[in-house]
Parts: C-alpha cells; structure tokens; sequence
C-alpha cells in the first residue's frame, strides 16, 4: 500500500509542477493565454490528491499511530482551491487571452494550494 501511495504522490507531485510551470512559461508575454494542459494537469492532480487521501485513511484505520489522520479542513481548502482553479481554467479555456489579473489569480492559487499540502503533516 505504501509503494502504491508513492506511486500516487509522485503523479500528484508532476501535475501540481506541470501547473506551475505551464503558467509561468506565459509569465514573459505580453499576450497571456491559458496554456494547453492546464486543465489536465489540475484534474490529475486531484484525482492523485483524492487517491492518496483514500490510501492514507486506510492506512490511518490499519494502524492509527504510524498514519496519524490529515486535517480535514485543510483536505477541504485544497480541495475548494482547486474548483477555483478548475472553474477559471474551463471558463478561460477557448478566450483568445487571459488578463494578467486572471493568470495572477491562477498562479497565486497553484502557489496557495502548494503551500496548503505543505502544512498537511
């Protein structure tokens, strides 16, 4: 169970990079675009982040001492943060350009929600 979890923070790990990484390849332009991946990068990450959180509650129910239980309100903050995410990357998805407010906004919540997992343990 435990490689099966790596496995899954590993995926979580890349697509939460890839997110990073899309948006600051438009950081530079002056004509800021959505970037091709965003939104399957997002949605990976939170299908891996959902996965690990059902791993670790099995775990944590095998063996409570070892698998201490996550925060649950912070599981939800990231969670909500993604939606956000999620919600602005499909409404952006066919515009022919963001505003640097919104690719702002985009980046300051992928950064947010690092930090979130950050604070999980």
């Amino acid at each position: 169970m435990k490689a099966i979890a790596g496995i899954f923070l590993g995926i979580h790990i890349l697509a939460v990079a890839a997110m990073v990484l899309l948006l600051l390849k438009q950081a530079g332009k002056a004509v800021k675009v959505l970037p091709k991946g965003f939104i399957h990068a997002g949605l990976t990450a939170g299908v891996a982040g959902v996965i690990m959180v059902g791993i670790h509650q099995a775990q944590h129910h095998q063996n409570p001492q070892v698998y201490p239980p996550y925060n649950s309100v912070t599981l939800a903050l990231k969670f909500v943060v993604l939606l956000v995410l999620l919600a602005l990357a499909f409404k952006y998805t066919k515009a022919q350009s963001i505003s640097r407010a919104t690719w702002v906004l985009l980046f300051g919540l992928t950064v947010l929600n690092i930090g979130l997992a950050g604070s999980l343990k």
